[in-house]
């Protein structure tokens, strides 16, 4: 029942996903109200577990901390997160409240033994798939911090997105290795002597949008707004293109011809193919939807949360963590 085009959406990229990727999906939301837009749409629901959650759910102006109130405890993300920490599920894919979603996932599933905080892994369409780690979680970070967000978003870029020796940057002011604040010079320290990453050195704003790498490393503020700076590029870009080409009779037949290229570069800047944002860092694997995702990005979010909950990576995390542990205390 989250997220702004559910619940149509929502079943429609269920029932994708379901098809395509070989999942058992579990719909949670209020029976009645699925029930009656699946039949009003022609879809058929008839083969889906409903798990019954009748609300009030949480909305996307909704403080985060309402997740953890008693009277919210029917909303169909309560009863999501409960269901994964009670072993009903394997993974979890929701469009709805990010700060909502990710307290009930620290709170109710619980970070990974020995990580600290946990990072919103966004996947950035940049040609490629990027990871932006972390993306607005954590606003006050140290540089321990930062080295565990790289190691975490490589090995998900790694297992998940199958990409081999993931080139690992930090998102900073300057290519020098003492460009930043201390968060970033002390940071560069940690991330330029760990074995675990291709660390490939600090990347510039003006960078970011060439693809060079597949992870970058910020503090969830810096994150943040490079996250919401990419999509009003992309968007922007989109409506110059528009305008250009539909112009007049002579920019319209010039669309014609560049046709195929034009389709190639929408899907190349769109985030549906991508799936969602990771919560990296949570004991199971919880992907955070897009709130406008529709049917194709949701179906695709099915599909990364099944490469997640496959991929053993929660539990390398949670060796890697203890190992620094037992190696910081000796």
């Amino acid at each position: 029942m989250s997220g702004d085009n559910a619940p149509l959406e929502i079943l429609k990229g269920a029932i994708l996903g379901s098809e395509k990727h070989g999942v058992d999906v579990i719909l949670v939301g209020e029976k009645d109200v699925l029930s009656k837009t699946a039949k009003d749409n022609g879809l058929d629901i008839s083969g889906f577990t409903i798990v019954e959650a009748g609300g009030p759910h949480i909305t996307m102006e909704d403080h985060p901390g309402e997740i953890m109130k008693p009277e919210r405890a029917s909303s169909s993300m309560a009863v999501s997160l409960d269901l994964l920490k009670s072993g009903g599920g394997d993974a979890l894919v929701c469009a709805g409240n990010t700060g909502a979603l990710l307290t009930g996932a620290t709170l109710k599933i619980r970070r990974i033994k020995g990580v600290r905080r946990a990072a919103l892994g966004a996947i950035i369409p940049l040609g490629s798939p990027t990871m932006l780690a972390d993306a607005g979680a954590q606003t006050d970070c140290t540089p321990e911090n930062l080295l565990i967000f790289a190691i975490m978003g490589s090995l998900f870029m790694e297992k998940v997105m199958g990409i081999s020796s993931p080139k690992t940057a930090l998102i900073n002011n300057g290519a020098e290795e003492h460009k930043g604040t201390p968060l970033q010079s002390e940071a560069y320290k940690l991330l330029k002597e760990e074995k675990l990453i291709n660390f490939v050195g600090n990347i510039e704003g003006r960078e970011i949008p060439e693809g060079k790498v597949d992870v970058m490393v910020a503090d969830g503020f810096t994150g943040n707004i490079v996250l919401k700076l990419c999509e009003g590029a992309g968007l922007f870009v989109k409506s110059v293109l528009k305008q250009l080409f539909y112009k007049n009779a002579v920019s319209k037949f010039s669309a014609l011809l560049v046709k195929s290229g034009l389709k190639k570069l929408k899907k190349d800047m769109s985030y549906d193919e991508f799936g969602g944002a990771p919560f990296l860092g949570i004991s199971k694997p919880v992907i955070k939807a897009h709130g406008s995702a529709n049917a194709t990005s949701i179906a695709y979010c099915i599909l990364q949360a099944k490469n997640y909950a496959l991929s053993g990576m929660i539990e390398e995390i949670e060796k890697i963590v203890a190992s620094r542990k037992e190696n910081e205390e000796q």
